[in-house]
């Protein structure tokens, strides 16, 4: 027993650290955006509290958002600043942060396979989720889903697993986690409410009462919050509802059919989402909860008109464990026909050598926006979501060092693809210039400029500093004046976005 406590604490030790190796090193390395939020409605906000200056955006303006967790993430900007000049120190800081609550995911995974099948299944669980393409590349993302999921998991498994230690207790930590995972994702309250009702049934007195306290706790906290930050209790909650369903603020930015989910999956997954899903059926058997979870998931966001790929994000590691649970029992059942440790341990390593190569074949086609296709390798690595905006963030994060600039101006890079204040880090305005005519009103106000065009002929006192493909920086002598009211906030502002 000794013997297997000591293997069981290495191998979670080996899979948690290279997970986070693994993470934070993808997350440097590949500089990206998937959608602005991660930037505008966490990091951004974040940073105005921590530095005091960020693009806001209408959310923030009419107070639709917590600032739960940017002022977490505010937090780690500040602990962090000191990790390198400039942006990168506290970008680091908040790689770090994220990568570390997503490690979460790899816990459950580990402890529920042991929980099923011993050892081997836990092993095999816990490196599914550890390598798998979407988990490793959303695990360092500010958005408020994938956060969420951090917690959603852990409050599910506490909830199903008995004999941890006494049950109110049990059930009140369970519901604190899945409090904070709704309080961070208002529209997860389907799922969670399955959960409970999963988990509680008819033993109210027993289960319902200290899972239901677990879950409010943190509600009230986040209800406070706005109070203080907005004008009302709980307004990020029922403004956000109110605004984007009863409103319908959310269908400006794009409006899909109700299978768009299930198209997304087969754009990410190709021709693997067979024995993706063909495994996962055979782990729902040993865990429906997370089967049902992962499903409520997907079909209660495709009710909603404004679809993004990143709200069912919960889902994929649910089905990955799933995944596990599958692919552990087809080696098992093999490992029962064979006596010999040398045969269990290649059926093993080759099981997970599939999984890799899958992984590795999927990312380099990983693009939700290309069309549909079931190709198994991608043939051009910068034409997926790694490599999107690098540009822009590169060299936005360079000019966070440089202490000559005294405005900034974008020149055919749009300010939601910039990566704001959270990477160029300086004091002092950004403005948008989007034509030659803003360029001849606005160019006082800035000497600096990053562009993915040509500046117009008749500015040749900008000379070319640095370029990131077709992303460049242009510096031009002299100081700034200040433009009044059309700077990035103002024009924010004006226009309502």
């Amino acid at each position: 027993m000794n013997h297997l406590f000591k293997l069981d604490k290495l191998l979670l030790g080996i899979l948690i650290i290279f997970a986070l190796i693994l993470r934070v090193g993808i997350a440097l390395k590949f500089p990206n955006i998937f959608w602005a939020d991660e930037i505008f409605q966490t990091l951004e906000p974040a940073h105005r509290l921590a530095f005091g200056n960020g693009i806001v955006t209408w959310e923030f303006r009419d107070g639709i958002r917590s600032w739960v967790l940017p002022g977490i993430l505010a937090g780690i900007m500040r602990l962090t600043s000191w990790l390198g000049e400039g942006s990168t120190g506290y970008l680091i800081g908040i790689n770090i942060f994220l990568s570390l609550l997503s490690l979460s995911n790899i816990l459950v995974a580990y402890l529920w396979g042991k929980k099923i099948g011993g050892t081997i299944t836990a092993f095999i669980c816990a490196a599914i989720c550890t390598i798998w393409f979407e988990i490793i590349y959303f695990s360092a993302k500010a958005f408020t889903e994938v956060v969420a999921t951090h917690f959603l998991l852990p409050g599910i498994y506490l909830g199903v697993q008995n004999n941890l230690f006494k049950l109110r207790n049990r059930l009140f930590l369970s519901g604190c986690w899945l409090g904070i995972s709704l309080a961070l994702r208002i529209h997860f309250l389907p799922c969670i409410a399955f959960i409970v009702i999963y988990i509680c049934r008819r033993e109210w007195q027993h289960k319902w009462l200290p899972m239901i306290a677990g879950i409010i706790a943190p509600l009230l906290i986040f209800g406070t919050v706005d109070a203080f930050t907005w004008s009302y209790p709980f307004q990020s909650f029922w403004l956000n509802i109110w605004v984007n369903l009863v409103e319908g603020r959310s269908k400006l930015y794009g409006v899909s059919p109700w299978y768009e989910y299930f198209i997304l999956l087969l754009k990410t997954w190709s021709w693997f989402s067979i024995p993706i899903v063909i495994l996962a059926f055979l782990g729902s058997r040993r865990i429906p909860i997370l089967a049902w979870s992962a499903l409520i998931i997907i079909l209660s966001h495709s009710f909603l008109a404004h679809k993004e790929y990143r709200f069912i994000y919960p889902a994929l590691p649910m089905v990955m464990i799933l995944a596990g649970i599958g692919t552990a029992e087809l080696v098992l059942n093999l490992s029962h026909r064979w006596l010999s440790t040398r045969k269990i341990v290649i059926a093993i390593l080759l099981c997970l050598f599939l999984w890799t190569s899958t992984s590795v074949a999927l990312i380099s086609r990983f693009n939700i926006y290309n069309p549909l296709n079931f190709s198994t390798f991608g043939t051009n690595l910068e034409n997926t979501h790694l490599y999107a905006t690098t540009d822009n963030l590169l060299a936005l994060q360079s000019l966070s060092t440089e202490n000559t600039v005294c405005g900034l101006g974008l020149w055919g890079v749009n300010w939601a693809l910039s990566g704001g204040y959270t990477y160029f880090h300086q004091d002092v305005p950004i403005y948008q210039v989007e034509k030659a005519a803003d360029f001849e009103e606005l160019k006082a106000g800035f000497n600096y400029i990053i562009g993915n065009r040509s500046i117009p002929s008749q500015y040749q006192n900008y000379t070319l500093q640095k370029c990131w493909q077709e992303t460049c920086i242009y510096k031009r002598p002299g100081s700034c004046s200040q433009i009044i009211d059309s700077d990035i906030n103002s024009v924010l502002k004006k226009s309502g976005n």
